[in-house]
């Protein structure tokens, strides 16, 4: 009797275990076969997962037919490469060069932390020590390459300098303007009659306020590009258009009239109009802003600035709260001086980089001419 139940008990077991391995194979059966190498279902369902972190999701936008013919191409390629690699044991990968390398691959992604991008991987179901193997591969592939084909490398010096002097000649120039100004808000201006705002606004394109614009690291006024920001006589602050600040009052009584600003600047001259009229915290100062980098403006004043000759003042330039007149006293190019040196290890490194890509398309497709692919069906 007991030995009846003993038997049933293993004849279940063995049943069950006999079921879960023809299950198993069924779900990780071999699709593929590259000279010795095999691929499997769970291969591919990992591949997949593996594009899609180093592609941040675009993979999952792609149809299933799409994702996984992806997938395969990528596969037997690193099975081409383990298979040339299974012949030269003395590569060795040190692993400061392979952990700098995740790192920079991980950071290329998004990610500020390795261990940022560990989490994100356990989220994803997908091991480091995976995503270290595919890295350690590829990382062995090119000093296979290197090693084979580093002799051939020719570098054209000639052909460097050429490139060199297109790039000193082309280094970055940064324009600076020495610029006044004079800030008179709405409720200090007269109103206008209609054939003389119409007149200024032809003459003039108005300002509108954008998220994204930021008063002058001197405290100005002055409406100038920023990532985030806003518009007052105070570094950085955000306020809306209808409160801003001013330092020097003006009478709300003695509504200003525009042309007699610019009568003023005509007689008086620049810094002492501005002392008399300006709402901006930069009034004692004459209007004086200094020395304003182009790339500071916004489009409209960088327009105004360009068309206004030195020692003259632009036009009046509505803009969000008022109008601005600025003078532009003086202009100046700052070149940025480039590491010559570097810049030629740069463009060598460059070219090498290219010589050796090709290198190793040639090198890599010889090697797939000579390895058989077998395709099973699913």
């Amino acid at each position: 009797m007991g030995k009846n139940i003993k038997l049933s008990i293993t004849t279940i077991l063995l049943s069950i275990f006999l079921l879960t391995s023809s299950n198993a194979e069924l779900n990780n059966k071999v699709i593929i076969l590259v000279g010795d190498e095999i691929i499997t279902n769970y291969d591919l369902d990992k591949e997949i997962n593996y594009l899609n972190i180093i592609t941040v999701g675009q993979i999952k936008e792609l149809d299933d037919q799409e994702s996984k013919k992806i997938a395969i191409d990528s596969l037997i390629k690193d099975k081409i490469k383990i298979t040339a690699l299974s012949n030269y044991n003395n590569i060795i990968i040190k692993d400061e060069l392979l952990n700098n390398q995740i790192i920079k691959t991980s950071r290329n992604i998004g990610f500020r932390s390795l261990e940022d991008f560990t989490t994100f991987l356990k989220f994803q179901e997908y091991e480091l020590d995976e995503f270290k193997k595919k890295i350690l591969l590829e990382l062995k592939w090119n000093q296979l390459v290197y090693q084979f084909y580093k002799n051939q490398i020719v570098i054209d010096k000639k052909k460097i300098d050429e490139k060199l002097k297109i790039l000193i000649a082309e280094q970055k120039k940064d324009v600076e303007y020495l610029v006044y100004e004079i800030f008179i808000k709405n409720s200090a201006i007269k109103e206008l009659d209609e054939e003389s705002e119409e007149k200024l606004n032809e003459n003039n394109v108005v300002e509108e306020l954008p998220e994204n614009k930021v008063v002058d690291e001197k405290n100005s006024e002055i409406i100038i590009e920023a990532e985030s920001a806003s518009y007052n006589n105070k570094k950085n602050s955000i306020i809306e258009e209808k409160s801003i600040e001013k330092e020097v009052e003006v009478e709300t009584n003695d509504q200003i009239i525009i042309d007699d600003v610019i009568e003023n600047i005509k007689e008086e001259g620049f810094e002492n109009t501005a002392i008399k009229f300006s709402s901006s915290s930069t009034a004692q100062q004459g209007g004086n802003l200094g020395w304003v980098s182009e790339s500071k403006f916004s489009k409209v004043l960088v327009k105004s600035i360009k068309e206004t000759k030195i020692g003259s003042i632009t036009e009046p330039i509505p803009i969000s709260g008022g109008i601005l007149i600025l003078k532009v006293g003086d202009k100046r190019v700052e070149k940025t001086n480039i590491d010559l040196d570097k810049e030629m290890k740069k463009l060598i490194d460059i070219e090498k980089n290219k010589q050796l890509s090709n290198f190793s398309t040639n090198y890599f497709n010889q090697i797939k001419n000579n390895i058989k692919i077998k395709y099973f069906n699913e």
